[in-house]
């Protein structure tokens, strides 16, 4: 969103064309069953604020994009993470990438803090990727491993932390347990560099061109390959 207004085909195109691999977005469910992708929840129609869940799909902002159109517009061969805003969406999230094929569920990645919410969605598809998005981190600074082999246990692949709390420690912990650790809300290329020599394995930034350039700047050894895992 530096570069282009947030969650619109125009940023995602943008990205894509930069070279950048994935690209990270939030999801909610319209009346009608179609997931559509904005932050907020609500929209502004011509009656005023509503929410999106009260809305039909062809009521959205023509800014807006669904699921379906991303795939549409932009193809299926980039990674999404999806912050899965509205629960009910997670279903039609994974349809929607069956329905591109090309391998779209091998490279989808829904996030929510919510660890029930998550484990139920390991059955609609053996490839999708499930990410927790863990808001209450502070909890668990004091004794970080045994969190980590909690989300092992369940399922869960990847821990998504504010770049704050991405230490030497909590890296080396989600390794061992065969987690990868994605950092978001992290904009300046400095603390790009700092994270990609910890080894963390995947960086959420609004800064399309600094993350590229500190990639690119990575020794060849900084990021190794775990079994059964993406490289970033």
């Amino acid at each position: 969103m530096a570069h282009r207004p947030e969650n619109t085909i125009e940023a995602f195109g943008h990205a894509l064309a930069m070279g950048i691999q994935g690209v990270e977005t939030d999801a909610w469910l319209t009346a009608d069953g179609v997931p559509v992708l904005c932050h907020a929840g609500v929209v502004t129609t011509p009656r005023g604020r509503k929410p999106i869940a009260t809305l039909q799909a062809a009521d959205m902002p023509h800014e807006l994009p669904s699921l379906a159109m991303l795939y549409g517009t932009c193809g299926t061969g980039f990674d999404v993470a999806i912050d899965v805003l509205d629960p009910a969406a997670a279903g039609p999230l994974v349809a929607a990438a069956v329905a591109a094929g090309s391998g779209a569920p091998e490279r989808m990645w829904l996030c929510s803090p919510n660890l029930a919410d998550l484990e139920s969605w390991r059955p609609l598809h053996p490839a999708i990727h499930l990410v927790h998005s863990d808001r209450g981190w502070r909890q668990h600074r004091a004794d970080p491993a045994s969190h980590i082999r909690r989300l092992s246990g369940l399922g869960v692949e990847v821990l998504n932390l504010h770049h704050r709390y991405c230490a030497p420690a909590v890296v080396d912990a989600c390794h061992a347990e065969q987690i990868l650790l994605f950092a978001w809300g992290v904009q300046h290329t400095w603390r790009m560099r700092r994270l990609i020599h910890r080894g963390v394995d995947g960086i959420m930034s609004d800064h399309v061109d600094r993350l590229l350039a500190a990639i690119n700047e990575r020794a060849p050894d900084v990021f190794v390959r775990r079994p059964g895992m993406h490289r970033p």
